[in-house]
């Protein structure tokens, strides 16, 4: 049966591969025409249900009650480039902080700059910091923005310390703290593995919206007491019970 999971996932990567293609496509006669913010939103939202869908994973959201309706710095623990299919296909307007490698990719990294994606440059901190402060007007705007304050994928008993950026960019531009966590996508895609879904038929991910944070009160001076309180409510979820295993 491990042959057959394979062979399925080997070909949905093909049929995925595609669908990106054409999805940038989508951005890029929309950047063209309209140019409107709520078609990428539902040109982003489509091409993450359907890479959940070609791979049958099936996304579980948990206390979506705690999702902001106003602009908001969501916080996600990142183990699995899965983890952007599964909140991108349950938060329709959210965008998301990328590698800047990504967007020298042809075609999709004009799609990903066009739709608002942040272009995030690990090696610099001066740079992240500059695309953070021309990101301010847009919380005003109540868009929506996913980072992942460990600075990269990592899967571990406990969640990776985290670092200052998204936390002065929340308390920079006035915008609610929104932590989640994300169990399940490592199992679907581990990091440097290139296969989803490869050994089961079907998985499941699990998305636990946390209490919301107000940044009143905080400044870049005591950023590292919210940088705790958010550590420890979201370390507290992702060693709750056991995790879903391979």
């Amino acid at each position: 049966m491990n042959l057959i999971y394979l062979i399925r996932s080997v070909l949905m990567t093909f049929v995925f591969l595609g669908s990106t293609v054409f999805f940038s496509i989508c951005a890029l006669l929309n950047f063209m025409t309209f140019n409107a913010k709520k078609v990428y939103d539902q040109i982003i939202t489509n091409w993450a249900r359907f890479a959940c869908f070609i791979f049958n994973v099936k996304v579980n959201l948990h206390n979506p009650e705690n999702i902001p309706q106003q602009g908001c710095v969501f916080l996600f623990n990142h183990s699995s480039f899965f983890d952007i299919f599964a909140l991108a296909g349950a938060i329709p307007d959210v965008r998301f902080g990328a590698k800047i490698e990504l967007f020298s990719i042809p075609l999709f990294g004009f799609a990903m700059k066009t739709a608002g994606t942040l272009p995030i440059a690990r090696g610099s901190r001066e740079e992240v910091f500059k695309v953070y402060s021309a990101a301010r007007g847009r919380i005003q705007n109540q868009e929506k923005f996913a980072l992942a304050p460990e600075g990269g994928r990592f899967y571990g008993e406990n969640l990776s310390p985290f670092k200052a950026g998204p936390f002065v960019f929340a308390i920079t531009s006035k915008a609610v703290i929104a932590p989640l966590i994300i169990k399940g996508a490592y199992e679907v895609l581990p990091k440097n593995k290139f296969i989803s879904n490869r050994d089961r038929w079907s998985r499941e991910i699990e998305i636990y919206f946390l209490k919301p944070h107000s940044v009143e009160g905080f400044t870049n001076e005591n950023r590292g007491e919210l940088q705790r309180i958010v550590y420890d409510q979201m370390n507290a979820k992702w060693t709750e019970n056991e995790r879903i295993k391979i």
